[in-house]
């Protein structure tokens, strides 16, 4: 706990990193820079791009938005698409050149791009180390259109080594079912600098430090604090496939997502058997050491949590991202709940070698009163 301790200072407030070394870029780093002009992704369809400098560095775009692949067997967008689609949708946004008119500054022929994000990852690698998503009800209305979505783009925090941005993402009004926007997601990230060659957490250079600090709508970057692995959890197994990974063979940042989301339901699953061994063998043929066997591991996890309640849909989770996961490797998804806790939060350890290497904790809604539940997934 002290490593976690240690790197979570050193990403969210200082860049104290002599001894933190940091080797998992983002996405968005520099094997992006050309993605829009050699990739698919010119033909998104993306439209609409906009920027503007005050009062804050932004840009908005519509994009496609969700699609029939994006939603659960509950008719619940899933997290791991709406993670990876305001992944694309942020990349767009990064790496399409500016109006040639933007805020106070005329174009002289020079191409700008937002937050100047191709220039900055040539020099550097970005590190995601840590991530907000919160998610509206209107979300989970089925009677909302989720495409095509208008998204905002806007610079939250710039620290000494650290970069805070958030994105925001409406269903578009179609004068018939809806006559204004409806905000159904935003996320907030937090991406680090990282020396190419030492690939350890660095200083934002001068000139991006003079351009940027101070110009965001937050007064700090985000700090998603790390927390205690109990004793007592259930552990769900997993390999880290091909699917699993981004192009720098790193596990992408939706799949610890798809781990944690696949150990809950495991557990639940587990905690309602009340069969023996057949269930265990072909669902978990991990054993928790300290438990008798998985479905006393997650009984003994989970303290109020149930499957009616992950129907009504995720409100909230935060990520923690401490080390890089290769293709090859093995791990286990930690769940668990406080006792006495809140019933709707539920925590996750991502754990190779026995090092936790992701952690989140994930918010589901509360009941909506009586009156106001007719197409509520229950």
């Amino acid at each position: 706990m002290r490593r976690l301790q240690v790197i979570s200072a050193a990403l969210n407030t200082h860049c104290h990193n002599d001894s933190i070394t940091l080797i998992r870029p983002s996405s968005s780093s520099a094997k992006t820079s050309n993605m829009i002009s050699s990739s698919p992704l010119r033909l998104w369809g993306a439209e609409n791009f906009q920027y503007e400098e005050s009062p804050h560095p932004s840009t908005s775009l519509r994009i496609p938005g969700l699609t029939h692949e994006s939603f659960d067997r509950d008719w619940n967008p899933k997290m791991t698409s709406i993670m990876q689609t305001s992944s694309i949708a942020r990349v767009y946004a990064f790496h399409t050149p500016l109006p040639p008119t933007s805020g106070n500054e005329k174009q002289t022929g020079k191409t700008r791009f937002f937050l100047d994000w191709p220039r900055l990852t040539q020099e550097f690698f970005t590190f995601v180390s840590s991530s907000e998503f919160v998610m509206s009800r209107a979300l989970y209305k089925k009677s909302l259109k989720k495409w095509p979505l208008d998204m905002k783009f806007t610079l939250a925090h710039i620290g000494t080594c650290s970069i805070a941005s958030t994105s925001e993402f409406f269903a578009c009004p179609d004068g018939k079912t809806s006559t204004a926007s409806e905000l159904l997601w935003s996320n907030t990230n937090q991406f680090v600098t990282v020396d190419r060659a030492t690939r350890k957490a660095t200083r934002l250079p001068d000139w991006y430090l003079e351009r940027y600090k101070g110009k965001g709508y937050m007064d700090r970057g985000l700090v998603v604090k790390p927390f205690e692995r109990p004793a007592a959890t259930y552990a769900h197994p997993s390999v880290v496939q091909w699917t699993d990974t981004d192009n720098y063979n790193h596990t992408n940042w939706a799949s610890y997502v798809r781990w944690a989301t696949d150990a809950l339901h495991a557990a639940i699953f587990l905690q309602n058997s009340g069969t023996g061994a057949s269930s265990t063998r072909s669902y978990s043929p991990y054993q928790a050491p300290n438990l008798v066997s998985a479905e006393e591991s997650a009984r003994s996890a989970l303290h109020g949590i149930t499957r009616d309640i992950v129907a009504r849909g995720l409100r909230k989770l935060h990520i923690s991202y401490l080390r890089e996961c290769l293709q090859g490797e093995r791990v286990e998804t930690h769940v668990w709940q406080d006792r006495g806790g809140e019933r709707e939060l539920v925590y996750f350890s991502v754990v190779r070698d026995g090092e936790d290497v992701c952690q989140m904790k994930m918010w589901y809604f509360d009941a909506l009163p009586e009156e106001e539940d007719d197409d509520y997934p229950v």
